[in-house]
């Protein structure tokens, strides 16, 4: 008999609300379950900006490599400082002292 009760109280409740059940699954289909969903929108714009910022990463590492290649191509001195600035190297007659940095 407690079947028969909860039964009649569901049909009660579902054609009482039922404009805001079908209202409430819509919301959920939007949002959430649907292949266009909104939650699949932020993360999706959430990438495209850090798609976009790695891209002007990029762009500026590719353009400080070209100003180290021009360098290079145009000035001998320049091969020299960073032989010994990034490979710790020296002529024969110098002495190199390494500093540890802390």
């Amino acid at each position: 008999m407690t079947d028969n009760g909860f039964l009649s109280q569901l049909k009660v409740f579902i054609s009482r609300y039922k404009y805001w059940i079908v209202f409430v699954l819509f919301l959920l289909i939007i949002l959430v379950a649907s292949d266009n969903s909104m939650v699949k929108r932020v993360v999706q714009k959430r990438e495209i900006h850090e798609l976009q910022e790695q891209l002007r990463r990029s762009t500026e590492q590719k353009h400080q490599n070209e100003l180290m290649i021009n360098d290079l191509n145009n000035d001998s001195l320049v091969i020299d400082r960073i032989a010994r600035e990034k490979y710790i190297m020296h002529r024969e007659d110098e002495d190199l002292f390494i500093e540890n940095e802390r």
